[in-house]
């Protein structure tokens, strides 16, 4: 395992996420700054799900096939600092949807450093728990700092936040190296592998990983993510100052941080990945009731408590069980299926939101109907996650034999 690369990947997802949090907190409140109208702001929010749900398989299938994650990544970094500039002088809202998409796709492809990071510490549950602790601890950072430079500088001038955090993740990136060879050295398939048309047979090879994950996933985003993109605007009914709200919106993340290592280095075995995933759900549809019933501090700060623990669950089983599930010769398109079902729930959710709060002309009663599609989440892995796939499929990807096929 390369000691530098993994504490640069960790560093770069810490910076990307810090600036990723704070423009997913604080870019609705920008655009009701600057005159948007209130029902379209989780459609807009939106965009980078679109592109989520668009560019992870195809780039995940390309790089397995190309056998080179890092050239995404770096592709992702730049793309980022490019967009934040963008913003910076542009206030048109049509061209800031264009950019919007630009920064979606950004996000895509910087997201395969995930899959060269979980190469690297060759699928360590541990270092994949702190993998996603460091994306954790950057939406902490990034939605308490962004609250107080808020209050501070106004949120006419947020982009100079976002773009200095672009520039710190480009500086680490520009640094990771990827050894493909090494990879394959410690990969199970590496005696399997003998030129590219091997890793391409290996890549269109099937992996039985349980189906019932991606409408789970799907189900969960659908209910959960176009309440979080404007629940900041439901905190200032309520709250006095950006800084409150600020924290507020990042102490789940800052949960997450301790509760995503506990759960990788303790909860996680083979045994309890399903229920770990049905709990999971099922707090993310007690959290959008909590969010109704608030109207203080307290009350807010208990239901993000409560939707950062059903995050640390369910993300956290669901990346270790695929990347377990998986190979160098699939794993970028399987994390791209996953994070494409994730997404896609997303942009769905919103526009189905946006629709529910045009015609009920009331944020509370729209809310309400949300609180299905996780409980549906939660229902798919209790009646769909088949144990018995899932170690078959472990078992198989670790032995995959390209003449078999």
């Amino acid at each position: 395992m390369s000691k530098r690369s993994t504490i640069l990947i960790l560093s770069s997802i810490l910076a990307s996420n810090t600036s990723g949090m704070a423009l997913y907190t604080y870019l609705p409140r920008y655009l009701e700054y600057i005159g948007t109208n209130i029902s379209l702001i989780p459609l807009i929010i939106s965009i980078f799900a679109l592109t989520s749900v668009l560019f992870p398989p195809i780039m995940g299938k390309v790089s397995d096939k190309i056998q080179n994650r890092f050239i995404f990544g770096l592709i992702g970094a730049v793309g980022l600092l490019i967009s934040f500039l963008l913003l910076l002088f542009i206030k048109v809202l049509w061209i800031i949807n264009l950019i919007l998409f630009f920064y979606g796709f950004s996000t895509a492809s910087g997201g395969l450093i995930f899959v060269l990071y979980a190469e690297i510490v060759e699928n360590d549950k541990r270092f994949i728990s702190l993998y996603n602790a460091m994306i954790a601890l950057g939406w902490f950072i990034g939605a308490f700092l962004c609250g107080i430079y808020v209050d501070l500088y106004g949120i006419s001038n947020i982009f100079y936040f976002f773009l200095t955090f672009s520039i710190l993740n480009l500086i680490f990136v520009l640094f990771i190296k990827e050894d493909r060879t090494l990879i394959l050295k410690h990969s199970d398939i590496a005696s399997n592998i003998s030129d590219e048309k091997d890793i391409i047979n290996l890549t269109n090879e099937p992996v039985p990983i349980s189906k019932s994950i991606y409408p789970a996933l799907f189900f969960r985003n659908f209910g959960v993510r176009p309440v979080l993109s404007i629940i900041a605007i439901f905190m200032a009914l309520h709250l006095s100052t950006d800084a409150e709200i600020g924290f507020l919106v990042g102490i789940n993340p800052l949960i997450q941080f301790f509760l995503i290592l506990i759960v990788g280095e303790f909860l996680i075995k083979d045994d309890n990945i399903k229920p770990l995933m049905v709990i999971g759900y099922l707090l993310s549809a007690i959290s959008i009731l909590g969010y109704i019933l608030s109207t203080d501090f307290l009350g807010f700060l208990f239901y993000q408590i409560i939707i950062s623990l059903s995050y640390s669950l369910f993300w956290t089983t669901t990346q270790v069980y695929i990347t377990k599930n998986t190979n160098p010769a699939n794993k970028g398109r399987y994390v791209g299926y996953s994070n494409a079902s994730f997404f896609l729930g997303s942009f769905a959710g919103a526009f189905f939101y946006s629709n529910l709060i045009n015609y009920f002309s009331n944020y509370y009663m729209a809310m309400y109907f949300m609180i299905i599609f996780p409980a549906m989440a939660s229902l798919t892995i209790l009646l769909g996650f088949n144990k018995k796939e899932k170690n078959e499929g472990l078992s198989r990807s670790s032995k995959t034999d390209i003449n078999a096929g």
